[in-house]
């Protein structure tokens, strides 16, 4: 795995565009729309950098296959706000080969500790996925 920052290009755009693009259900989810156009992945850098988070790219044997969306603090807090693959390559074990990949990359900058928040209210739920990661639950909250 390959984790590289997302390019300002026309070509890293669309590839994340299309990743995106992939989870429908995420994207109505959160978004309530089914797609997106590269003026959300545009608008989603700079909101991302304003507040401190960078986008990634990750790659598996030079193919693009999901985003990562994470703040990593000087002090070694990581606050992990997105981990999406495409959906062409989900349930073959490259969601937990990313994380892995994510975790040392953190580590090698002084990660100490990671945190992710996971919405559970609509299929498929991920809770499973994280806690087979080491995981565990600090406190469930309903939105609005």
């Amino acid at each position: 795995m390959h984790i590289e920052t997302l390019g300002n290009d026309t070509t890293s755009c669309l590839t994340a565009l299309r990743i995106y693009n992939s989870n429908p259900d995420f994207l109505s989810h959160h978004l309530g729309q089914a797609q997106i156009s590269l003026d959300f992945i545009e608008e989603e850098r700079r909101e991302a950098a304003r507040h401190g988070f960078g986008l990634r790219l990750i790659s598996a044997q030079g193919c693009p296959i999901g985003i990562l969306d994470y703040m990593q603090r000087p002090d070694g807090y990581v606050y992990l706000s997105l981990l999406m693959l495409d959906s062409s390559m989900q349930k073959q074990g490259l969601g937990k080969r990313a994380y892995q990949a994510f975790e040392a990359l953190v580590r090698r900058h002084g990660a100490q500790r990671i945190r992710i928040d996971v919405v559970n209210d609509y299929e498929p739920n991920l809770v499973p996925f994280w806690q087979k990661l080491g995981f565990r639950g600090t406190r469930s909250d309903s939105l609005s």
